[in-house]
């Protein structure tokens, strides 16, 4: 027991410096799994998640493409609002809904209400955000609808959904979605596909898999960090190489082998 309490302040040390190192300290804003360093980059809270390769590459998107995220904003499935640390600065206002069986701190949630029953007026919101939150909502097809239902005339839609993604949150994990099946949905309900991008390729399916298997099997804190580290490091250069052509959809085999599809859509 003493090897290991000194192999996690070790992990905890090492921790502290590269972090140190990196950007942060203690006057970073926390927002559920993200960081707000001093330097004003956006990361993730290794304390809050492990799975740091895919959720740097949303913040890295929703970044990106952030001139969309305008006006009155609703985050549909918001957990703990980690994207207000984007959207605050670009937004006048926005509202967070959730259902009240979900598994984050709810206290940053406005209104309880799932997605395919919101309690708002027709052409509500100029944008709606929705991470990784339809793949939950048991009655998919008419959450569509009342996305686009809330959503005024010439609004957007900024939307994120698994593919070749691990079951999670289960049993409230119902489907997966090809970018084709989910441009179909978004068409079909009265939107216009402005930007379709694959939430990486083959390198980040295997990447995140492994990373899912190591969390299912261990559950050691410096096994914790070490995973962390590594994805860390490997989105580093991944950002550097391949996140400019990911955007531009260069990568054929990127729309085939994906773990899901990040997809900006306006009303028309």
């Amino acid at each position: 027991m003493q090897g290991m309490q000194l192999s996690n302040d070790t992990a905890n040390h090492a921790l502290g410096v590269f972090l140190w190192r990196n950007g942060e300290s203690m006057m970073s804003i926390k927002q559920g799994f993200l960081i707000k360093k001093d330097n004003g980059r956006i990361t993730v809270n290794w304390q809050k998640t492990t799975s740091v390769l895919l959720n740097e590459l949303h913040v890295d998107l929703i970044y990106e493409f952030r001139r969309y995220l305008q006006g009155s904003l609703l985050d549909v499935g918001c957990g703990e609002k980690p994207y207000k640390l984007i959207y605050d600065g670009t937004c006048e206002k926005s509202i967070g809904i959730d259902v009240e069986q979900c598994r984050h701190d709810q206290k940053d949630v406005d209104i309880f209400a799932s997605a395919d029953n919101m309690p708002f007026d027709d052409e509500s919101f100029d944008t709606v955000l929705c991470t990784n939150v339809l793949e939950h909502v048991a009655d998919m097809e008419e959450a569509f609808r009342e996305i686009s239902r809330v959503l005024r005339s010439g609004g957007y839609a900024v939307i994120s959904v698994p593919f070749l993604y691990p079951v999670h949150e289960s049993p409230y994990d119902y489907y997966r979605f090809t970018r084709y099946g989910l441009e179909h949905k978004l068409i079909k309900n009265g939107f216009e596909v402005e930007k379709i991008v694959s939430l990486g390729g083959v390198g980040m399916f295997i990447m995140v898999y492994i990373n899912f298997l190591f969390g299912k099997v261990f559950k050691n804190k410096v096994i914790h960090w070490i995973s962390c580290l590594i994805q860390k490091v490997s989105y580093i250069i991944y950002r550097k190489s391949f996140l400019q052509n990911l955007i531009k959809g260069k990568g054929k085999i990127d729309k085939i082998i994906t773990v899901g599809n990040f997809i900006i859509v306006q009303k028309v």
